[in-house]
């Protein structure tokens, strides 16, 4: 029989090899050229120098914007929100090569700090040892080696709420009331729907005091009126909204597939310090053979039955769903005295990732990232009596760690049971997580 410390020393050894054995894969996959981080610099350039950047093309490119593509309807592979381009002006003016490495390091910065938060959440040698195993699982999947080799973002999203959600924990700190709120505007600014994430909060406003919430308020107030007042930011908006909808026709198949490349995308043998010999090279290795999945809920639809779900059919049935779930949990918790912030949290980031997966835009395999917050939150609030639900949980990640032509879509798969295992604890009485607090 293994104690509790040693069990907690064992799990601190697995998760050290285990980062370290992942983060010298990781700094072979980000030599393989970190396509969409590029689509991130380009369009806070262009936003830098005033041009609205979803649109745009021209006949003879600068190398500053360099590598964008289009579909044929216009819209270019420039996704991020205005706000992110703004936070990328830190360093767009950097060469590519050395953009890909700080982002590299800022990556596992942001994944780090969001485990330590939960391990500090963690109060018993249980808890502690079951966030350092889904660290362990976590840095195995697919997920997040795609996201590394693609040089993505979306490790901002579980950050940012595991932010929220630590300082939340903190009743009586103005602080951090301050800090959440920061965080709270930041992050939607960033991924507008995520604003979804928020909803079930209400339930336990009247929890914090009035103090904490008028501190909470005064950087989302603070920020909006400072970062809309200027007519640029406001037109970086409407430009965005016209590229989403635009995305969506092009997704949903109403637009011509085929992509229009930019001059110099095929000619040009290096560029900012990138080598397009030793990125092809490195793409060529065994280690950085990705596999992603497009795990919407429409995409499950026409595999099914070889058509094409509506999309205003899909908003509906996405939308009622996440109006008969708040009430349920409202209901449901209120009538079991479940409203503790744990519970309300993996419901609330749940909610978000039910809006994520019936999105009518292509999900890559990077979003799965994104499940690394619910992940962390429960294994913070580890009871052994829940040992089943844990398997659950475990069996997603295996799945996401796997890569089988036995299985069809095997990430997919684990993504719902991540979703309906977590929406199952937030709404069990039996898996009611208890109060967090911090000692």
């Amino acid at each position: 029989m293994i104690s509790s410390n040693k069990g907690t020393l064992i799990a601190g050894i697995l998760l050290l090899i285990t980062l370290i054995s992942v983060f010298c894969r990781d700094q072979i996959l980000e030599q393989g050229g970190t396509n969409d981080l590029r689509n991130r610099v380009v369009g806070a350039r262009l936003q830098k120098d005033g041009i609205l950047p979803y649109f745009y093309r021209s006949n003879d490119i600068p190398m500053r914007y360099y590598g964008i593509t289009h579909a044929v309807n216009g819209v270019s592979d420039i996704t991020s929100s205005p706000f992110q381009h703004t936070l990328f002006y830190l360093f767009a003016e950097y060469p590519q090569r050395p953009i890909s490495r700080i982002w590299f390091f800022v990556q596992y910065i942001t994944l780090l700090i969001t485990c330590l938060l939960a391990y500090r959440l963690s109060k018993t040698n249980g808890e502690k040892i079951a966030v350092s195993l889904a660290m362990m699982f976590f840095l195995c999947i697919e997920g997040w080696k795609v996201h590394i080799a693609q040089g993505q973002t979306y490790i901002l999203i579980p950050f940012s709420a595991m932010m929220i959600y630590y300082c939340l924990s903190k009743r009586e700190s103005l602080p951090a009331a301050f800090i959440a709120g920061l965080t709270a505007i930041v992050l939607v600014l960033i991924r507008p729907n995520v604003a979804i994430f928020f909803i079930p909060f209400l339930f336990i406003i009247k929890s914090y005091s009035r103090k904490y919430l008028t501190v909470f308020a005064i950087p989302i107030v603070l920020l909006s009126i400072i970062y809309f007042t200027p007519e640029k930011n406001r037109l970086f908006w409407k430009d965005y909204f016209s590229a989403i909808e635009a995305s969506i026709e092009y997704h949903q198949g109403l637009a011509s597939p085929k992509l229009v490349v930019t001059p110099k995308k095929n000619v040009l043998k290096s560029y900012e310090g990138w080598n397009v010999f030793e990125i092809k090279k490195i793409q060529n290795l065994a280690v950085y053979k990705q596999y992603s999945e497009h795990g919407n809920a429409f995409v499950i639809y026409k595999n099914l039955f070889h058509t094409n779900m509506p999309v205003p059919v899909l908003n509906l049935i996405c939308g009622s769903s996440i109006i008969l779930l708040v009430l349920l949990f409202y209901f449901t918790s209120k009538k079991h005295g479940m409203l503790e912030l744990p519970n309300v949290a993996i419901f609330a980031f749940s909610l978000y990732m039910l809006s994520d997966l019936f999105s009518p835009v292509w999900r890559h395999q990077y979003y799965t990232v994104q499940w690394l917050f619910p992940l962390l939150v429960a294994a913070s609030v580890y009871k052994p009596k829940n040992k089943w639900v844990y398997a659950f949980i475990l069996l997603g990640l295996l799945l996401n760690i796997t890569n089988t032509y036995l299985i069809k879509m095997e990430h997919t798969i684990g993504e719902y049971i991540f979703l309906l295992t977590f929406f199952y604890m937030s709404l069990t009485k039996s898996t009611s997580a208890g109060p967090a607090s911090i000692s």
